[in-house]
This record gives C-alpha cells, sequence and structure tokens, in this order.
C-alpha cells in the first residue's frame, strides 16, 4: 500500500481562511498607518524648508520671507538687506526658476499665516500670530501642525496644540 501525501482540502480551506482573517484585521491597520505616515513625512518635510529659510537668512545676514502656495509650494524671498535686494527670489538646489519648491507629498498644506520671516538672527515674525501652519493627509484623516515660534524654532505639533 502505497503512502498517499499532501494535504486534504479542507485543511486548504481552513488555511486560506486564517489568511483571509489576518487580512481583513491587519489592512486597516495598515491604511491607517500609512495615512499617518503620510502626514507626519510632510511635515517633517514642510519643518526642514522652513528651517532651511532660518539658515539662509542667518547665512546671508539678511531677513528671509516665506511664502506659501495652496499647491504645497514654497519658497524663500529677501526681504531686504545688505547681500540682496528685496523681493529677490532664492533659486537653489531643489527649486524651479521661479524659487518653488514642491512638497514631495501627497498630503496637503490646509492652513498657513500670510507670512513667515526670518531675521538675520533667525528670530521669527509671522502675520498672523502664532505661527501655525497645518499639514493633511490626501484623505483628511489625519494632520499635524508646524509650530514656528518667535524665537525661529519649529515644532510639529498635534493640531490645535501651538502656543
Amino acid at each position: 500500500m502505497s503512502e498517499m501525501r499532501g494535504y486534504t482540502l479542507l485543511e486548504l480551506i481552513i488555511a486560506i481562511a486564517l489568511i483571509a482573517i489576518v487580512t481583513a484585521i491587519g489592512f486597516p491597520l495598515y491604511l491607517s498607518f500609512s495615512r499617518a505616515q503620510e502626514t507626519d513625512g510632510a511635515a517633517r518635510e514642510l519643518r526642514i524648508a522652513l528651517n532651511q529659510a532660518r539658515q539662509l537668512a542667518i547665512t546671508r545676514n539678511t531677513s528671509y520671507s516665506v511664502q506659501l502656495q495652496s499647491q504645497n509650494q514654497l519658497r524663500f524671498v529677501c526681504a531686504g538687506g545688505p547681500s540682496c535686494p528685496a523681493g529677490t527670489v532664492w533659486t537653489g538646489a531643489g527649486t524651479d526658476g521661479s524659487g518653488w519648491m514642491k512638497m514631495d507629498n501627497s498630503a496637503r498644506i490646509v492652513l498657513f499665516p500670510t507670512a513667515i520671516t526670518f531675521s538675520a538672527l533667525g528670530a521669527a515674525t509671522t502675520t498672523p500670530s502664532p505661527g501655525r501652519l497645518r499639514v493633511q493627509n490626501a484623505s483628511g484623516t489625519s494632520s499635524l501642525d508646524v509650530c514656528v515660534n518667535p524665537s525661529g524654532g519649529t515644532r510639529i505639533m498635534a493640531p490645535g496644540s501651538c502656543p
């Protein structure tokens, strides 16, 4: 008598059912995690850009303003000083010909002040105050605030938590 090897149909159905249950539980968790990561990544990218504007103002010893557009674009404009005339747009790495930098994320900036200016000493003035920029993921289920302090420092906080 030959020995039979392999799995029975019942064992295969049970294995497939277990895989389906684990997938049904894990997939929504994965989606919420990826949306939160999308928001966090966009907030970090925006914070890096604001710190870049601050460092530019300090190293060039002049004030720079950050201009934002609703299409997730921002650029640095000289506010006037010894090293550049007012209104001069900074063009550098990561910018197009007009100085605009585009966020590489599908998240969007939904709330931002009309003006953020960093002085030659790194201090920030925002209109209106406080300096709060809100980043929201593409599906609108997660958001974070990037807060700009008067000293020029930036922090990522929960929505509505900026001092």
